[in-house]
């Protein structure tokens, strides 16, 4: 069973305390406003152990499951700015690998039956940790989606 954190962003503070890196993650996602969300030209590094990356993109996948991500080194938080996205996730026990693991990416590629494909609006936040499988970027409408994605370096 994954482990991970689904909340609205208002909530976001619920979940202090877990690590120091999630801890700078979560603080910079409590003092967001979804309209001033902009574009970065390249991943930000807040710390260390956390950076941060906003885009614009076209959700196209249509398949869950066919291309979950799994990671070892860091974490993923997926916030939706606007626009909408739905992502695939999954545990160990129901996916095979398909892409060996590339550790200077920090990332293999598996498929196998997600548990749950969970519908991410504007102010979602998802939270993975390395024992969850996910699979961003499957389209929920023919919208675009500005998202903010956090690695979090596993500090605990």
């Amino acid at each position: 069973m994954s482990q991970l954190i689904i909340t609205p962003l208002k909530h976001i503070s619920r979940f202090m305390g877990i690590s120091p890196n999630l801890d700078i993650a979560f603080q910079y996602l409590a003092q967001l406003k979804l309209p001033d969300v902009v574009p970065t030209k390249e991943p930000v590094d807040l710390s260390d152990g956390v950076k941060v990356n906003v885009f614009d993109y076209q959700p196209s996948q249509t398949n869950p499951g066919s291309q979950l991500e799994g990671h070892q080194k860091w974490m993923d938080i997926h916030l939706v700015a606007s626009g909408a996205e739905q992502m695939a996730v999954g545990s160990a026990d129901a996916v095979k690998q398909t892409v060996d693991y590339e550790a200077d990416k920090d990332i293999a590629f598996y498929e196998g039956q997600p548990e749950a494909v969970v519908n991410l609006y504007p102010g979602d936040v998802l939270v993975t940790f390395p024992e969850d499988f996910h699979q961003p970027g499957i389209k929920a409408n023919d919208l675009p989606v500005r998202k903010v994605l956090i690695k979090v370096k596993v500090d605990f």
